[in-house]
């Protein structure tokens, strides 16, 4: 993978925080449809959401996959990355099924009934499941085992 600059070495610290805000967003929004008499803006922007934070959930799994093997990762935390892995691969799988099901109801019905608002709110919060088990493993690798992160350098002094 090649640096995008010094202080970014590779896409995925850029990539990650993205798919966690628009599929936080998404759900909410389902929630917000539930509520609502006619939910039929509403279930359309919430699937725009899924579309754009499952693109992006799949671009930052594959840029992760590709860093790994570029950033020291020490002894203790490769059982966590993966773990990492598998928890990114099951929202991949997750997200992108509920996605590529949410457009096709879309497009097959139209206007969504109560039932469907509810089911695909209650399905949303179980991605949010998988969704915060990846990001709190990522949270872990970066904060407690400093992967990814530059180690400080040493100052010595002038002479």
């Amino acid at each position: 993978m090649t640096e995008l600059a010094g202080w970014a070495p590779n896409p995925h610290a850029l990539i990650v925080h993205l798919p966690i805000g628009l599929l936080v967003t998404a759900v909410v929004a389902d929630l917000v449809a539930m509520v609502r008499r006619d939910p039929a803006t509403v279930v359309t922007v919430s699937t725009g959401l899924y579309l754009v934070g499952t693109a992006t959930l799949v671009a930052a799994f594959l840029t992760g996959r590709s860093a790994a093997p570029e950033v020291y990762t020490p002894g203790l935390a490769q059982a966590i990355v993966a773990r990492h892995w598998d928890w990114a691969l099951r929202c991949v799988w997750y997200f992108g099924l509920l996605t590529a099901g949410r457009v096709g109801l879309w497009l097959a019905a139209g206007a969504p009934r109560r039932i469907s608002t509810v089911a695909l709110a209650v399905a949303g919060l179980a991605g949010l499941v998988l969704l915060t088990n990846t990001a709190e493993l990522g949270a872990r690798l970066v904060y407690q085992h400093g992967v990814g992160v530059a180690a400080p350098v040493a100052r010595t002094p002038q002479d």
